[in-house]
């Protein structure tokens, strides 16, 4: 049986953190810079993002890679000042840029990756969500936030976008959802606006000009049209886990996840149809590698194609990978994939290391 590994992380990340907290120890590794490694292209890595010209991965134990070549060489970021698990990173352009991870940590950099300093982590976090609870008449979300403070760091943020050098959008485990509009200097709690009264997990989040889709457990699909400050539910064509959201143009939103189930809608989301042709094995990321032509990654290693306007998937001609966990579409129209074994660099005909 193969395991979802999202939720693994998710679950080995909170029952660690509170056996911290509940000594009244917040966690060593947020305080702890990163760790230097030898080779930070055979390290575990978790997403990857361009800045500019530049690739920015990030992964376990604080680490930040970059790379100035499309990925056939890397270095490791001078300061990072944490050693948690960043889980995804977004540049607004080659110099402004966010990366978030396990703790709730909230990391930003102005000078392309090179140095970090830390926002916000699940602490400061969790205050902002009680104020905000406290100027509404939501029991619901006064008792969230309660919990939130005493659990103390222990939830992880999965995936976030920015919208410029000044508003970004994070969201994560069990319903995290904040913004910035002012470059980082304060977060505000973007909780209240989500439909999701049982505080799914939001694992996924893209974005089509100020429309915004986010992708979680159960099924959970949100959308927002004005920028985040307010969104609707939609109707969802499957009640299992959304790992993955990518959107190839406008309208035009493709959803996967568990077991290997992916969905088109070509009306922004007001209705779907099921995507044929892919393995059983769960969809973990994609990427946007044409106007009309998206590649999705699942557990198995394997690459599909999905094409729009196609209701199948194809198959892309490499060879089995390593476990992936995300992707980034090069300006040589080639694939960068980073994972359990470092980056890789893709083609979709064949891989190249």
């Amino acid at each position: 049986m193969r395991i979802d590994w999202r939720r693994a992380m998710i679950v080995a990340a909170a029952l660690l953190a509170r056996e911290t907290i509940a000594a009244s120890v917040i966690p060593p590794a947020l305080e702890r810079p990163a760790l230097a490694v030898r080779s930070p292209a055979r390290a575990v890595l978790l997403a990857a993002t361009a800045a500019g010209l530049r690739l920015v991965a990030v992964g376990e134990h604080g680490l930040v890679a970059l790379s100035n070549d499309g990925g056939a060489s890397w270095w490791q970021a001078r300061a990072v000042p944490t050693s948690v698990s960043l889980t995804a990173v977004r540049f607004a352009d080659a110099r402004n840029g966010w990366a978030v991870g396990h703790a709730g940590v909230i990391l930003r950099t102005q000078d392309g990756g090179e140095t970090w300093s830390r926002q916000a982590d699940g602490r400061s976090l969790a205050q902002v969500a009680l104020a905000a609870a406290g100027r509404t008449t939501d029991d619901r979300l006064t008792k969230a936030a309660e919990r939130l403070v005493a659990d103390g760091p222990d939830k992880p943020l999965l995936d976030l976008h920015v919208f410029d050098s000044e508003q970004a959008f994070v969201i994560g485990a069990y319903g995290l959802a904040f913004e910035t509009v002012d470059g980082g200097a304060s977060w505000t709690s973007a909780m209240d606006r989500l439909d999701n009264p049982k505080a799914l997990h939001l694992y996924a989040l893209q974005v089509d000009a100020d429309t915004i889709y986010i992708a979680g457990e159960q099924g959970l699909l949100l959308r927002s049209e004005d920028r985040g400050r307010s969104f609707r539910r939609l109707v969802s064509p499957y009640a299992g886990s959304w790992f993955t959201v990518a959107v190839p143009r406008k309208g035009v939103v493709i959803v996967a996840g568990l077991r290997g189930n992916a969905f088109v809608s070509t009306d922004a989301g007001n209705s779907w149809s099921r995507l044929q042709g892919g393995a059983a094995a769960s969809y973990i990321c994609s990427a946007v590698v044409a106007q009309d032509t998206v590649v999705l990654a699942n557990q198995a290693g394997q690459l599909v194609k999905v094409t729009t306007g196609q209701a199948l998937t194809e198959p892309v001609a490499a060879a089995p990978l390593p476990p992936v966990s995300g992707l980034v579409a090069l300006s040589s129209g080639n694939l960068l994939a980073v994972g359990m074994t470092g980056a890789l660099r893709l083609s979709l005909t064949g891989l190249a290391r």
